[in-house]
Formats: structure tokens, C-alpha cells, sequence
């Protein structure tokens, strides 16, 4: 897997499936917040979020849609928020993702079986 071509997208790939598909949602994903922010980088904070969390749902969709891992992202959600650090009221807030535990537990599992299977090469 080699996310190096800038507008390539992990549900493109002819191997996003099963455990795979995680690992090519995680980065999606994250190239998917990055773009809306970029997009939207003049309008407020709460219009960034708003498409932002719009994209993240249409590119959850679209892996249901292709059926890259059913047991995974079927019925799965990713809502993004602000937080603030209720120790530091002057620290800006800061973009968390809350992941339905399923949909989290699986992904960090692929993440782990990644790089163990790296490490041992």
C-alpha cells in the first residue's frame, strides 16, 4: 500500500478489501478532513465541521457501498467535533474523531497487524 499519488484514494485500490480496507479508510480519511479544511479554509469553523463531517459520512458510505469489509463499516459512524482542553480555556480547540468502538477497535487491529507484519521483515 503506497499512498503517494496525490489525488489516488484507498477505495480505488484494487486490494481494498477485508482487514486492507481499514488501512486504506484510515488514510482517506484523514486525506478526506485535511481536503475540507483546505476547501473551506476562509469560512468558519462550524462550516468547516459541517463539511467536513458531511465528506467523512459520504466516504464511510462509500466503502459500505463497495463492500470493502462489512462486518466493519456497516452500520458504523465518525462524528467529528471540537474540544476544548478544560485546563487551558486560552488553548484553541482541537478536532477529535469519535469513532463507533466497533468501527475503532477493528481499524486499530489492522493498524497493529500492519506493523507487526513490517517489523518482522
Amino acid at each position: 500500500m503506497n499512498p503517494s499519488q496525490q489525488e489516488s484514494w484507498g477505495f480505488l485500490h484494487p486490494e481494498c478489501f477485508g482487514d486492507k480496507a481499514l488501512l486504506f479508510f484510515s488514510w482517506d480519511l484523514a486525506k478526506t478532513i485535511e481536503q475540507q479544511f483546505r476547501l473551506h479554509a476562509e469560512s468558519s469553523v462550524g462550516t468547516k465541521l459541517y463539511e467536513a463531517q458531511k465528506a467523512v459520512d459520504r466516504l464511510l458510505n462509500q466503502y459500505v457501498q463497495i463492500q470493502a469489509n462489512p462486518a466493519a463499516f456497516e452500520g458504523q459512524s465518525i462524528v467529528l467535533q471540537l474540544e476544548q482542553d478544560e485546563n487551558d480555556a486560552e488553548a484553541p480547540a482541537v478536532l477529535s474523531l469519535k469513532t463507533s468502538p466497533e468501527l475503532e477497535e477493528k481499524i486499530l487491529a489492522a493498524q497493529a497487524k500492519m506493523q507487526s507484519s513490517q517489523s518482522v521483515n
